[in-house]
C-alpha cells in the first residue's frame, strides 16, 4: 500500500505563483513605465501633426472665404480690431487699421488655430473698396486690375539671407503657432511676449508690417546658441504658418465670377 505523502511547501509555491517580491514588481513596474513612455512619445508627436494639419485647413478655408467674400461683394473685408469676429467697418472703404485679427465671424471660419490663437490678417488698403466704373485707376483706392497689394512674403535661404516668395499681395493670413508668441487667444487673453532673439517670429507679430516671414519649422534651442539672422549659427525656433492671397488669384477668380473687369 502506497503512503501518501504530505506537500509540506505547498504554501510556499502558492506564495510565489500568486504574487511577487519587492524587486519584481519594481522590475514589471519599470518596463511598464518604459513600454508606456514609448508609446506617449509617438502619440503627443500625432496630436501636434492633428494640429498643425488642422491649422493649415483652417488658413486655406479663410483664403477661399476671402476669394469668395470678394467675388460676392467686389471688395475684401476689413481686419477685425475688436475681438469680436466681425470686420471693422463692415461696410466697403477705409479701414479702421490694415492689419488686425481675420473677421471669422464676418467669413463664417474658425475664430482660432489648433492652438486657440486667433489668426492675423492683414490686407492691401486698395482692396477693402468697391471696384469703380470705368477706367482702371491705380489712385482712386478701389479694385481694379491696375492695383497691386503692398505686402511681402520672405523666406531665408540657407545663409540666412531674406528672399521674396510672394510680393504685391492683397492679403496675408497667419498662425503664430503653437508657442503663441506674440498670438492673442480666442478670448481675448494675449500670449507669451516674442523673445528678442526670435526675429522672424517677431517680424510676424509686429502690426505695423507689411513684410511676414516664413521659413520651414524649427525646433526650440537654447536662445545663447541660435540667430535667425548669424549664418554661423542654429535658426532659432519657428513655428508660425503663412498664407497669402495672391493679387493675380484673386483677379483670376474675381475675373472667371464676371465682376472683373
Amino acid at each position: 500500500m502506497t503512503e501518501s505523502i504530505p506537500f509540506r511547501n505547498a504554501g510556499f509555491c502558492t506564495a510565489a505563483v500568486e504574487g511577487f517580491t519587492l524587486v519584481e514588481l519594481a522590475i514589471a513596474m519599470f518596463v511598464i513605465a518604459l513600454l508606456l513612455g514609448g508609446l506617449l512619445v509617438p502619440l503627443a508627436t500625432q496630436v501636434e501633426q492633428r494640429r498643425i494639419s488642422d491649422t493649415q485647413k483652417y488658413l486655406e478655408e479663410i483664403k477661399e472665404a476671402l476669394i469668395g467674400f470678394a467675388v460676392a461683394n467686389s471688395y475684401l473685408p476689413c481686419p477685425d480690431t475688436t475681438g469680436d469676429g466681425v470686420a471693422d467697418p463692415t461696410t466697403p472703404g477705409v479701414c479702421f487699421s490694415a492689419e488686425g485679427f481675420v473677421p471669422w465671424a464676418t467669413l463664417n471660419v474658425a475664430p482660432g488655430d489648433a492652438w486657440g490663437n486667433r489668426f492675423r490678417y492683414r490686407v492691401s488698403p486698395e482692396f477693402t473698396n468697391t471696384p469703380a466704373s470705368g477706367a482702371c485707376s491705380s489712385t482712386d483706392g478701389r479694385i481694379g486690375l491696375c492695383d497691386t497689394g503692398n505686402i511681402t512674403v520672405s523666406t531665408r535661404t540657407a545663409s540666412k539671407a531674406t528672399q521674396s516668395i510672394g510680393i504685391k499681395l492683397a492679403a496675408v493670413i497667419i498662425s503664430l503657432g503653437k508657442n503663441g508668441y506674440g498670438a492673442t487667444s480666442t478670448s481675448g487673453d494675449l500670449r507669451t511676449t516674442v523673445p528678442p532673439v526670435n526675429v522672424d517670429e517677431a517680424t510676424n507679430a509686429n502690426p505695423a508690417r507689411t513684410t511676414f516671414m516664413s521659413r520651414t519649422f524649427t525646433a526650440a534651442s537654447d536662445s545663447t546658441l541660435c540667430s535667425d539672422t548669424d549664418p554661423a549659427k542654429l535658426f532659432c525656433e519657428f513655428d508660425d504658418m503663412v498664407t497669402w492671397l495672391s493679387t493675380f488669384t484673386l483677379f483670376n477668380r474675381m475675373i472667371a465670377a464676371g465682376r472683373l473687369p
